[in-house]
């Protein structure tokens, strides 16, 4: 066992990012580095194990937290192999359900980029091995370990009370936890188990105390109660779900379980699922109470979460936020596999099908072929990683955001990936320490501007509350900072967002730039910027990481939309192109779209069509009627097909049907 942990932790560790990889971790590692909060609710445990690990003197902030994920994700590795070991006896089982979890791409993914859930898988398998030695043994400590452990997981991610069904069907199916009337038996029975559950949720402290202090990156300020419970509850996003405006139609919670079976397909192949179910089968038949254990996990942490959850699966960046909550599906699936393999081994030499005296040796490559499948996944995984330990396209992105902004600037910061990489970059690694880095979502919550009172004292921060307050703290420190924002906000009269680069400056009407000087400074800030795509994404467009695309290629497609609105066509063309190239899966219908109006305009008939052909080939709704209308004109007014056009405009008004919704 310790061999298979220290195999793994070097392995996990060659391949260790130092940069920050997309979605939420840049705001977990500068929550933990600047001993702050992170989004809701909190992690309470992995930000202070962060902030202790982020004291370290190796490499980034990102690399020393991100050993959160190698260190527990090794243990993992390790503790399925002694689970298969213990259930089977059989070591090869063992070591088959150790190098498929280790080689699978989503368990290696977040083996070594700083994410909360390799903590959150060690948990979910410590909890079941503990179980198991407890109903072994009979010896109450395992269970008392158990809830110590618990304990700890509840004060680290919420979704291990989707495991709490499987856990008390399985207590109860062993046998009632052993109380005796004698005092001293009492003593150390269902008191001494809620004593050690309490114990463990006493990284709970960590809320408060970190609430009290100076970070930017301060969640709810937990406080007080009110906020506290608002954290750890997620009562701004909704408990549990991903988010509150989707998922409440029965055919999108459907469409959650079937994705769920679709990425079991694709990660562990026809193969892997035959001998997960025969493992079952193996479960079923020697340890009837362990299968009800894994078949109830299974089902609460996998169906059963994705039903009530609903990701909205739109594009790259919410797959990836989906697919993180497959892992613990992912370990019991590689435990399940080993026990398929001995159940497999047991049932060819019960059958006697290798006899004589080259029996061992045709068993042993028999073996041996079965173990291809966990070393071609192994290596497919190795090539798509390789070069991710020195890769910087998530922090360059927010070099290049911070990089357009003036001196002594206040920068409105939204939108996950442009958010976090921003402020890793500016609070973690100390990037332009004059910009006062803002998340502008939160500027509306009632706890936010007693953060930003206490971090940056030089603001004006007006007296109004809620949506109100945005357009009152602008209008109050605009004449004593130069503004900046990813996004145009809502701003008084008077005011505008003139578009620089990856970012919007905000302007007095009357005093905006002339068009071609706003050209020559984007052409510039264009020119200085980072490709994304000369990173690990030219090997392989991972999920999450992809985002980084689709932030550059969007600004990119907002500054063509102005130049084609103010006539310059063949500039804006250009900038339609960069977005095209840049193959940001939710910009990449409206970067072909108007390179094909853009081209319309230029009377290029043929280039038109192939763009708007493009664009409904890559439209993420597959329903927009607009480019239909689009190709109708162009067919009828640029390339003089009236046949053909008057087939197209049928169909775009009986797209445009479907589209409209009766008021009954």
């Amino acid at each position: 066992m310790k061999r298979i942990f220290f195999a793994s932790f070097l392995l996990f560790l060659l391949f260790q990012t130092r940069g920050i990889y997309g979605g939420d971790s840049g705001d977990l590692v500068t929550a933990a580095t600047s001993f702050g909060i992170p989004h809701p609710p909190g992690y309470p445990l992995y930000t202070f194990l962060g902030w202790l690990a982020s004291r370290l003197p190796w490499f980034t902030p990102a690399w020393r937290v991100g050993l959160l994920s190698s260190i527990p994700h090794a243990l993992t590795v390790a503790l399925v192999y002694a689970f298969v070991v213990r259930l089977t006896k059989q070591k090869i089982a063992g070591l088959f359900s150790a190098a498929a979890l280790a080689g699978n791409y989503l368990f290696f993914l977040y083996s070594i980029t700083p994410e909360v859930f390799a903590l959150f898988d060690l948990f979910v398998v410590l909890l079941m091995y503990l179980l198991i030695r407890w109903s072994e043994t009979k010896e109450n400590r395992y269970l008392y370990v158990a809830s110590f452990v618990f304990g700890l997981s509840l004060s680290h991610h919420h979704v291990i009370l989707f495991l709490v069904p499987a856990l008390l069907f399985f207590i109860c199916k062993v046998g009632p936890l052993k109380v005796s009337l004698k005092k001293e038996i009492y003593k150390v029975g269902p008191l001494k188990l809620l004593m050690y559950l309490f114990l463990g949720l006493v990284p709970y402290l960590y809320l408060p105390i970190a609430g009290n202090g100076t970070s930017i990156i301060n969640w709810n300020r937990p406080v007080d109660i009110s906020s506290f419970i608002r954290l750890v509850t997620r009562a701004d996003y909704g408990t549990f779900v991903s988010g509150g405006y989707y998922g409440n139609l029965l055919s999108q919670r459907i469409t959650q379980v079937k994705a769920y079976g679709q990425f079991m397909v694709l990660d562990w192949t026809f193969a892997g699922i035959a001998l997960a179910l025969i493992g079952f089968v193996w479960l079923w038949k020697k340890r009837r109470p362990v299968f009800w254990l894994f078949f109830l996990a299974l089902v609460f942490l996998g169906p059963g979460f994705f039903f009530y959850a609903s990701f909205p699966l739109v594009n790259r960046f919410t797959l990836g936020t989906y697919e993180r909550f497959l892992l613990p599906s992912y370990i019991l699936f590689s435990i399940l596999m080993g026990l398929g393999i001995d159940g497999v081994i047991r049932w060819i030499v019960r059958k006697r099908f290798a006899r004589g005296p080259l029996a061992k040796v045709a068993l042993t490559g028999f073996v041996g072929l079965l173990f291809l499948l966990p070393m071609s996944r192994g290596y497919s995984t190795i090539w798509r990683f390789w070069g991710i330990a020195t890769d910087t396209t998530a922090d360059t992105l927010g070099q290049d955001i911070l990089s357009s902004v003036d001196a002594n600037s206040i920068f409105l910061l939204s939108r996950d990936t442009p958010l976090f990489t921003t402020q890793y970059m500016r609070y973690a690694r100390g990037v332009r320490p004059d910009v006062i880095a803002i998340h502008a979502s939160r500027l509306a919550t009632s706890d936010y501007p007693n953060v930003l009172a206490r971090v940056f004292p030089r603001l004006v921060l007006p007296q109004t509350t809620g949506e109100a307050f945005t357009a009152g703290f602008i209008s109050a420190n605009r004449t004593r900072f130069p503004i900046f924002s990813v996004v145009p906000l809502s701003v008084d009269p008077g005011l505008a967002w003139m578009q620089e680069g990856l970012v919007y400056r905000l302007v007095e009407e009357s005093k905006a730039t002339p068009a071609d000087t706003a050209l020559a400074v984007n052409d510039r800030l264009w020119q200085a910027y980072h490709d994304p795509r000369n990173g690990i994404l030219s090997r392989y467009r991972h999920l999450m990481l992809a985002d980084v695309l689709d932030v550059y290629a969007g600004a990119s497609v907002e500054f063509g939309k102005t130049l084609l609105r103010i006539g310059k066509l063949t500039d804006a063309k250009r900038y339609f192109r960069r977005a095209i190239d840049l193959d940001g899966d939710t910009q990449l219908s409206d970067a072909h779209v108007y390179a094909g109006l853009t081209d319309l305009f230029l009377k290029d008939c043929a280039s038109a069509l192939a763009h708007f052909s493009a664009a409904k080939t890559v439209d993420l709704a597959k329903t927009n009627a607009k480019l239909f209308l689009y190709e109708a004109v162009t067919t009828r007014d640029c390339a003089g097909d009236a046949a053909k056009a008057k087939t197209l405009f049928d169909q775009y008004e009986s797209l445009k049907k479907e589209e409209e919704t009766p008021l009954q």
